[in-house]
């Protein structure tokens, strides 16, 4: 999380926009490919910067309930409609065909598949002209392997 939101701080500043990083917890370990975690979230940050006006604003915050790790990427963009968030994770879905020379509608379908594959999830929630949050949540690792230890047990 933090070399990606490392590497966000610049384009910000260049562009006029905030940048607000809130990382509660430091200190766990989730299940999944650190390198596909990283190009999840900078395929989500990369889209907030993309709808954001300048003078907006891009959140990343971090949290834990103990047994996830969820990590949600904020902005104050243009939102997206009801009918383009049923098809958002769709390949090669593009809801704002205005940015469509700007990506390939591939990045937030990859994102889902991978999560999958690492039992995380990732989801939106969005509202026309107020702005936009993607979710991921990721499996704690030390949880994952208690609940392996529970299950051979019984």
């Amino acid at each position: 999380v933090q070399a990606c939101t490392d590497s966000f701080q610049p384009q910000a500043r260049r562009e006029g926009k905030t940048f607000t990083v809130r990382c509660e917890i430091a200190d766990r370990c989730v299940m999944g490919d650190a390198t596909r975690i990283t190009q999840i979230l900078n395929n989500l940050l990369s889209n907030a910067f993309k709808f954001t006006e300048p003078g907006g604003t891009v959140t990343l915050r971090q949290t834990s309930d103990g047994h996830a790790v969820f990590v949600a990427v904020s902005d104050t963009g243009c939102g997206i409609s009801e009918g383009a968030q049923r098809h958002i994770f769709d390949k090669f879905y593009q809801g704002d065909t205005s940015h469509a020379a700007e990506g390939n509608g591939l990045g937030l379908s990859l994102a889902l598949r991978v999560l999958q594959m690492m039992d995380g999830e990732i989801s939106v929630h969005s509202a026309e002209g107020r702005g936009t949050t993607f979710t991921v949540r990721l499996p704690i690792l030390m949880n994952r392997e208690k609940q392996s230890e529970g299950h051979g047990a019984q």
